[in-house]
């Protein structure tokens, strides 16, 4: 399998040819690593273009209960809260796009206990249905990426090494299913190493089982004010919550005092549960942006269907054997 030290001596020397990022796009990389290297946005060097891949993966679930700020009270606050009832049933289905620090989910489709899908792309997708987990993933990230370090290691790795290596390669393509150890495979998104996983989480589990985010996003709401289905008002994305930091990403810096009033707008169904919240992104105002200024930020948007009738996923037709135990490691280490 591709061990840490050839990782490095990979990424070391495909980072030596490796192009400085457009200031346009440090903003891009800059929101999308841990905090303690985002301060790099206004100086990226060629080096920290491999260490910076956008990853892609899932928000940690999160569960809000009575965690409304002390000053926010009314009706429209308590209707938002009320609109988590259908997540907290754990069978729905949903999409999220335009978030910060967690890669976009084109379709998420949860039956909890039985069956949790999340698929990202069509090269990334996790699977948990019955006592079985699996996963689609492309390692490294990028076909290009993929391709330079496949080839790197045909000619740099052989024998028995190489073999295995070769192998991982194969399961990784992004196009085979992989039986994987969801235990491991959520470790290794939790090290502190940089990789591609390292913005996935746990999947939701009957105890937390809103895999949106918008539990997070509702816990964070300072007024509210309805109109028919509609739910306007504003939060505060620098409260101190996890998610909210995965969600949008150290705000504080990127948006100043934009951070704590962001827009947002909220749609409930006939039975008051939640079918669509969206965050506007306020104007950039980080103290190194680039001279030419930075284009508006999407809004983020969480669509929810399907209540009760999110179908149970089956394992998938075709599965290609099992991960290695040491091929974890490699996870947590593919873009270091």
């Amino acid at each position: 399998m591709p061990t840490h030290d050839h990782l490095r001596t990979a990424m070391n020397d495909m980072a030596r040819t490796t192009e400085p990022l457009a200031p346009a796009e440090v903003l891009h990389v800059a929101r999308r690593v841990r905090r303690n290297r985002r301060m790099l946005a206004g100086a990226v060097t060629a080096a920290a273009v491999v260490l910076v891949t956008t990853g892609i993966a899932l928000l940690t679930p999160a569960k809000h209960e009575n965690n409304l700020p002390p000053a926010v009270t009314g009706d429209a606050v308590q209707q938002l809260q009320n609109s988590l009832s259908g997540l907290a049933d754990g069978d729905y289905t949903f999409t999220r796009t335009g978030a910060g620090w967690i890669a976009d989910v084109r379709r998420g489709a949860v039956h909890l206990p039985d069956s949790v899908l999340i698929e990202h792309s069509d090269t990334y997708q996790v699977l948990r249905t019955g006592s079985g987990f699996y996963m689609r993933y492309l390692i490294f990230g990028s076909p290009e990426q993929y391709d330079q370090f496949r080839t790197y290691f045909q000619q740099h790795v052989t024998g028995a090494e190489g073999q295995a290596a070769m192998k991982v390669f194969e399961q990784l393509d992004g196009t085979r299913w992989v039986r994987a150890d969801e235990k491991k495979v959520t470790a290794a998104a939790a090290d502190e190493s940089l990789s591609h996983l390292d913005v996935m989480a746990a999947l939701p589990t009957t105890g937390q089982p809103d895999a949106t985010g918008a539990g997070a996003l509702i816990a964070a709401v300072t007024t509210a004010e309805r109109a028919g289905d509609v739910i306007t008002g504003t939060l505060d994305a620098t409260r101190q919550d996890p998610a909210l930091e995965r969600i949008f990403s150290d705000p504080t810096y990127l948006y100043g005092v934009g951070a704590k009033t962001m827009p947002f707008r909220a749609t409930l169904d006939d039975q008051g549960r939640l079918t669509e919240f969206v965050v506007t992104m306020p104007e950039v105002r980080m103290a190194s942006q680039p001279a030419g200024g930075v284009e508006p930020e999407p809004p983020l948007i969480i669509r929810v269907s399907d209540y009760g009738r999110t179908a149970v996923q089956p394992p998938p037709g075709q599965v290609d054997g099992e991960l290695a135990a040491d091929v974890y490691e490699t996870l947590a280490n593919d873009n270091d």
